[in-house]
């Protein structure tokens, strides 16, 4: 669309979140996820705090849950440290897994500017009606950013297709969104950032799967900001 300049982002918010990632050939990310989301450009840092329902990876034959957790993900991107406190049960020890970051971080206001996003028309979305949508790509993962008819973010989706991994999905839909400056968010809300809480709770290194490491690579070399 001529002449058409993509939204403004927000720099620092809260909300609830809403996340579903899937794939189909065993890499165990099927999930729905719920919980609230806090990201803070100032900071370099994203919370995520959720209660996950995981299912099988065949989900055609297989649609019942398996499995269930209570999640906070501390994601420092000063660091490149992702610090990720899993609770199964109150029966369980909870484990603690630390690694990079693999996410978006904390976007700067003309980020999808920055990185020429492109116009992708209007769909009409069951939760936020009709939404104008911006993408761009990263390697072999394939961005859509939506924004409602007040010109809010409301949703950003991506997929990656891996020889290894096939096609893998993420969509995180956002309610009650509440924005401000660099003051919004305390620096108490990130606090913890590469601890494990206690002694009984495991630290464990990982690699992600190669498509994370497309987005540590936007985090890295496409926009830095004080």
């Amino acid at each position: 669309c001529t002449g058409k300049v993509a939204p403004l982002v927000p720099t620092e918010f809260y909300a609830n979140m809403l996340q579903n990632k899937f794939n189909h050939n065993g890499f165990g990310v099927n999930h729905t996820c719920s919980g609230t989301y806090y990201s803070s450009l100032s900071q370099q840092m994203i919370r995520a705090d959720c209660t996950a329902a995981g299912f099988s990876s065949n989900n055609a034959s297989e649609p019942s849950p398996i499995s269930s957790a209570v999640m906070i993900s501390l994601m420092d991107f000063k660091a490149n440290l992702n610090t990720l406190v899993t609770i199964p049960s109150l029966g369980e020890d909870p484990t603690c897994w630390k690694g990079p970051t693999g996410w978006l971080p904390p976007m700067a206001p003309t980020f999808l500017r920055d990185v020429n996003a492109v116009y992708a028309g209007v769909e009409n979305t069951p939760i936020d009606g009709l939404c104008e949508k911006w993408q761009f790509a990263e390697g072999t993962t394939f961005f859509t950013f939506y924004f409602n008819r007040f010109h809010q973010l409301t949703r950003f989706d991506f997929i990656s297709q891996d020889k290894k991994q096939g096609a893998v999905g993420v969509s995180n839909q956002f309610f009650n969104v509440v924005t401000g400056n660099s003051s919004l968010l305390p620096s108490s809300i990130f606090s913890g950032s590469g601890k494990c809480f206690n002694k009984s709770v495991s630290a464990v290194q990982e690699e992600r799967p190669s498509f994370f490491r497309h987005l540590s690579k936007l985090a890295e070399n496409v926009w830095t900001h004080e």
